[in-house]
């Protein structure tokens, strides 16, 4: 039992931000927080994943990035080309031809440990943190689970489960005091002007995160809306939006020069 006058000033007590990565999200308080469950959605294609990666690039904590949406192989050129700034095609001529280099390079992700289950269950992913603690000695500051809708379930109604995973998930943030990022799809058929509402969002799962953005582009821009967010700004509609300069085939995701 701990009051919260003994646990102020300690790392138990959660919340505690990860290191920013994007001035523009700093300054309209999109914050990672540990012990807390965060959440990206967007329609497939928007760029989830390279908005995910360049968070546990960027922050440079000890992260479990749980890719059951994307192999390893595709997830290490993605990853390459994003350190490297050479294009995706580029790079996947490298991976096929330069090993030397490709390890040198994927080396200043070391900080990131990987699953490639391709349905994990609730249960896969607390072996994988439970590896990791063993592997670092220590739990994961950051925990991205990409996708969803791609962990196994017992075979319920898709909604209750995804909800039931969720509750799963705050209850492992809180006991790991990891921050956890949860990618997610939106419905297409709800339209966004770019970022959809949060009512676009599939399976009724918008309770449980702190932290739920959308995602949408324009040109070469990715709009991040804050759709809810316990500790700042959000309008459920999608019109709060965070501008960040975005081009996919580099796998850059940067603030927009202020130049610009």
């Amino acid at each position: 039992m701990r009051t919260l006058v003994r646990s102020v000033g300690r790392a138990s007590i959660g919340g505690e931000p990860l290191p920013s990565c994007f001035k523009a999200f700093e300054s309209n308080k999109i914050i990672i927080r540990r012990s807390e469950v965060s959440m990206f959605a967007a329609a497939p294609g928007v760029g989830k994943s390279t908005l995910a990666l360049a968070l546990a690039l960027k922050m440079k904590v000890p992260t479990l990035y749980i890719s059951a949406d994307t192999n390893a192989h595709t997830m290490a050129m993605r990853l390459a080309s994003m350190i490297s700034g050479k294009s995706q095609s580029d790079v996947e001529q490298k991976l096929n031809t330069d090993v030397g280099w490709t390890k040198a390079v994927l080396q200043k992700g070391n900080h990131i440990v990987w699953s490639f289950e391709s349905s994990p269950t609730l249960e896969d992913i607390d072996e994988e943190v439970q590896a990791f603690e063993e592997l670092w000695g220590c739990s994961p500051h950051l925990i991205i689970l990409d996708n969803l809708m791609d962990v196994a379930t017992d075979g319920g109604e898709e909604f209750a489960s995804m909800r039931a995973i969720m509750k799963e998930l705050k209850f492992l943030a809180r006991d790991t005091n990891a921050a956890i990022v949860v990618l997610h799809h939106t419905s297409e058929a709800v339209p966004g002007n770019p970022c959809q509402p949060r009512s676009a969002i599939q399976g009724k799962v918008s309770q449980l995160p702190a932290l739920i953005c959308t995602l949408g582009t324009v040109g070469t821009s990715m709009g991040v809306a804050s759709v809810k967010n316990r500790y700042g700004r959000a309008d459920a509609n999608g019109t709060l939006m965070t501008w960040l300069a975005f081009n996919p085939e580099y796998m850059y995701i940067d603030d927009i020069p202020e130049n610009v």
